[in-house]
């Protein structure tokens, strides 16, 4: 497997320890070997055609923007996970979908780094890319995890992705984020393809935030997300922002710098000279720190939203709850207070149109069941909370086939 994943050209061949680490990739020589594939070189450049033409209508634009937001629908897998994780996995998934969500629309916290910054690139503006990335809901595919309940999150636990290979036609439509041990950090196409299933592979130590689940914990410098962030503006057609490297060479977006190479740890703005450039340390396309990446350039941002108009009719739209006044769903159909808590907590379901018993099941962070209750509909319960260590839980209510979590945060 290592030595598969070296001939792929992964986005980082290294092992988490105690050594301060850098990136490196070899995009260029991962997208050679794939293109090598007749199939794969002919759909490649029909969509790289068809992209070309987005770009030039983007350019004409008056206003140069996506005309729409672009709602995406994501699925998760981890292989190798335990369905005993399932709460905490689905949790981590969800930090992760928060970030790309914050990096891409520009409303991350750390975007304010840029008002101090920009004195340095006074040419260059951050970008937005209008989309929102949601955890598919509903008509999940079948003969996949069979633990997959109408309602709950596409987050498939100990099913075998594409037998272990980069996509799978069982999940074509969705943005696709498979999470395993690849003694890397991540990788992805440039430019992928929601038609066969693509995906951005992630290592168990470079996805999501947090403390992390049981095998699953985010590994510092890498531990805020945009490495994810990084490998999906691959998957969206972003380049490095040196391109092939040397001061020849070029990503093809116009406000990012000239710059040779790539930059590691965490250089202070300008300080970075390349090929008579200050180089743009902080962008989500360099090398650094996650703490230290924040931003993408209205160029790049114009790229992508190109890319994704190019291939969003691909995503499906059947995959989401569709909230009605006369069919309510578990996620507005029952109430919990007081939260934060201390000594007790109370649930109350209204409006749930069945007849089934609800489950209710409190985990920690873990993934560990610390309280299991069944209930009637229409009904109110109380929860003893006061043997409970103070932090995070999570509560899942099941209903036939329908589920849905809620954070709890216990304080005494």
């Amino acid at each position: 497997m290592k030595t598969k994943i070296t001939l792929l050209g992964l986005f980082l061949l290294i092992g988490f320890n105690s050594i301060a680490q850098e990136r490196s990739c070899v995009m260029q020589a991962h997208m050679q070997e794939k293109l090598q594939n007749p199939e794969f070189r002919e759909k490649y450049k029909l969509r790289q055609e068809k992209f070309h033409k987005e770009m030039v209508e983007l350019r004409n634009s008056r206003n140069k923007r996506q005309r729409e937001t672009v709602t995406i629908p994501v699925a998760v897998h981890f292989p190798a996970g335990n369905e005993s994780n399932r709460t905490c996995l689905e949790v981590l998934a969800q930090s992760q979908i928060d970030i790309l969500n914050n990096d891409f629309k520009a409303t991350n916290s750390d975007i304010s780094n840029w008002t101090t910054a920009s004195s340095q690139y006074p040419a260059i503006n951050t970008g937005v890319i209008d989309v929102v990335f949601i955890i598919a809901t509903k008509n999940h595919p079948a003969d996949t995890d069979t633990d997959l309940v109408e309602g709950g999150k596409a987050v498939t636990i100990g099913y075998n992705f594409g037998n272990g290979g980069d996509s799978d036609v069982k999940w074509a439509g969705y943005m696709n984020f498979v999470i395993k041990d690849i003694s890397a950090l991540g990788y992805s196409s440039l430019g992928g393809d929601p038609s066969i299933g693509d995906t951005v592979v992630m290592d168990i130590g470079a996805f999501g935030s947090g403390n992390g689940c049981t095998g699953y914990v985010p590994q510092t410098p890498y531990h805020l997300g945009r490495t994810v962030t990084h490998e999906l503006g691959h998957h969206y057609n972003l380049d490095h922002t040196w391109g092939n490297g040397g001061c020849a060479s070029d990503d093809d977006v116009a406000d990012t710098p000239n710059i040779d190479s790539s930059s590691g740890g965490c250089p202070s703005a300008g300080s970075v000279i390349m090929c008579g450039n200050k180089s743009l340390t902080m962008n989500y396309m360099d090398y650094v720190n996650d703490a230290c990446m924040y931003m993408f350039t209205a160029g790049q941002a114009q790229r992508a939203i190109a890319y994704i108009n190019t291939i969003k009719d691909q995503y499906k739209t059947d995959v989401f709850t569709t909230l009605t006044s006369d069919d309510l769903t578990l996620e507005n159909a029952f109430v919990v207070y007081p939260n934060p808590t201390n000594n007790e907590l109370f649930i109350e379901l209204k409006g749930i149109n069945n007849r089934d018993v609800v489950k209710i099941e409190l985990f920690d962070v873990l993934g560990r069941s610390v309280k299991n209750i069944e209930s009637n509909v229409n009904v109110k319960r109380r929860i003893d909370m006061h043997n409970l260590k103070e932090g995070l839980y999570l509560l899942r209510v099941k209903s036939g086939k329908n589920a849905t979590t809620k954070k709890i945060v216990v304080r005494h």
